[in-house]
């Protein structure tokens, strides 16, 4: 049976919609998540895979605001992979996403 990563979806959702803190760390359900970014129009998000930013990565990822491009540093799990660009093509489904692996 498949892993779900449903959360992802609802973080990518808060991160994107949201006023969301530039430069930020906390934990989501059950998982550590660092954002880091020097610009409004652009994000490098790293999810761990628990609380513990030790415990190895789950995703890292940046997208930028301006080209909509989606550009994968590490991915541990093709279910991971899809449930990003999913989320990000369902925040903007009128707008055509890049994804670079």
């Amino acid at each position: 049976m498949k892993k779900k990563y449903n959360f992802i979806s609802r973080l990518i959702n808060k991160i994107t919609l949201n006023s969301q803190s530039n430069n930020d760390s906390f934990s989501y359900y059950g998982h550590w998540v660092e954002l880091q970014s020097g610009t409004v129009d652009y994000m490098s998000v790293t999810i761990y895979n628990t609380s513990d930013r030790y415990s190895g990565t789950l995703v890292e990822f940046q997208f930028d605001f301006w080209t909509m491009e989606l550009c994968f540093d590490a991915v541990s799990c093709d279910e991971v992979y899809d449930t990003v660009v999913k989320a990000f093509k369902g925040v903007y489904y009128n707008r055509r996403i890049r994804v670079i692996e």
